[in-house]
């Protein structure tokens, strides 16, 4: 045990990459990605990557063409059945860079979540990390080899049955394994060159953060930036590992995301963040705690916020969630105020005392705009104001020029 550890702490740093499905997407950006890890090695790291499903809808082997296979009679698909064809994209996509790796002279080895000894509970289609043993990732890394490890799955340790971590459960087996391995930190390599101030898509002019401490992330995260999931910033944050987001296409630095002092500009917002379009519904009570509706969102995808102004319960999940929304709903034993088809939810996050020093002013600007805010919510670190979906990026536009003063 000692000899072991002796050799492991004098090994060179540990650096875990995860590539998402469109850095693996095509053979060009495939070299791209072997680029990187050369890069990464020429500089002493050792080195494991997780990798996402090839593409998106519509590519052979992207996640939810594999999950089409079995929603198209429109019917429910059983839990273990959707996780046994959710772990395949993933388990192609490590066989193929283990593939190329190997042909462009990089010695390398693939493996599944199990393989790599990534255990789960047994909750299906949203499980849990609870144990790496990361020993025999450690094996291949001493000898020189890469990991190429299949993302966003695991194995239930008594039962030997797959489960999947969820959507963007590639960012969270990235994090989790770097905190295993005691890595130096872990980047997340995807199309953009780091978390920007606003969606790119919406605001070209976003500027991009340097750095970004790990609470902001997390909220930013989990109310719509798609660039790393919330999941995956908050167990870097428990293991202390920094997270980095860059490009695979380019060698820019990108946004460390840490126990760092946020970067603002001239407020103290760090940036917008938007959600939907989504199904929401409005309960007459709020017959729950956090505790609940945090169970909610992590095991089912359901959204909630508790109105400002009325104290309403307001749920919001995507279409593809409308079951869980109203087996949720059910629950409850709530009855419902109001139902709203296509709404949109965008969050301020910043400061506390910015957020709430903003928020009359916020809305009054949504409203010169003639867009209305139906609900809001003034969280920690956060504001939520819950607008029809339609008027998204003309808010979203509006709010950035308020806040920053660009566009």
């Amino acid at each position: 045990m000692t000899e072991k550890l002796m050799v492991r702490l004098s090994s060179p740093q540990v650096l875990v990459q995860k590539f998402g499905g469109t850095s693996v997407s095509t053979a060009e950006r495939r070299m791209q990605v072997v680029g990187h890890i050369r890069r990464a090695r020429d500089e002493g790291y050792q080195v494991a990557i997780v990798v996402s499903a090839i593409g998106r809808r519509g590519d052979p082997y992207a996640t939810d063409t594999l999950l089409d296979l079995l929603r198209g009679d429109g019917g429910p698909v059983d839990g273990r059945d959707y996780d046994m064809i959710f772990t395949c994209g993933e388990i192609i996509s490590a066989a193929v860079m283990a593939h190329l790796l190997k042909r462009e002279g990089v010695p390398a080895v693939g493996l599944t979540g199990a393989q790599a000894c990534i255990y789960t509970d047994s909750h299906h289609s949203e499980a849990e990390i609870v144990k790496i043993d990361a020993a025999r990732v450690w094996s291949y890394l001493e000898r020189g080899e890469v990991a190429v490890i299949a993302g966003s799955q695991g194995v239930v340790r008594d039962t030997g049955d797959y489960t999947t971590l969820g959507r963007g459960g590639s960012d969270t087996s990235a994090v989790a394994l770097g905190v295993a391995l005691n890595g130096s930190k872990v980047e997340i390599y995807t199309d953009v060159e780091g978390v920007a101030s606003a969606d790119p898509r919406i605001v070209p002019q976003a500027h991009l953060l340097e750095r970004i401490s790990y609470d902001k992330m997390h909220e930013m995260a989990r109310y719509g930036a798609k660039v790393v999931h919330h999941r995956a910033v908050r167990t870097g944050q428990e293991g202390g590992i920094p997270i980095v987001v860059r490009s695979t296409l380019s060698m820019a630095p990108g946004t460390m995301i840490a126990d760092v002092q946020d970067e603002f500009m001239e407020t103290s917002i760090v940036g917008i963040a938007t959600l939907g379009p989504l199904e929401t519904v409005v309960l007459s009570e709020n017959p729950v705690g956090p505790e609940m509706r945090e169970v909610w969102e992590r095991r089912r995808g359901i959204m909630s916020l508790v109105d400002e102004d009325t104290e309403a319960l307001v749920l919001s999940a995507p279409s593809e969630k409308s079951r869980e929304l109203k087996s949720v709903i059910d629950e409850t034993g709530e009855a419902i105020r109001q139902i709203l088809n296509d709404q949109c939810w965008i969050s301020l996050i910043g400061e506390d005392e910015a957020l709430l020093e903003r928020s009359a002013e916020d809305r009054e600007l949504l409203e010169r705009q003639g867009i209305g805010v139906m609900y809001h919510e003034i969280s920690d670190q956060r504001t939520t104001y819950v607008i029809a979906a339609l008027d998204e990026a003309r808010a979203v536009r509006a709010l950035y020029r308020g806040i920053f003063g660009e566009i």
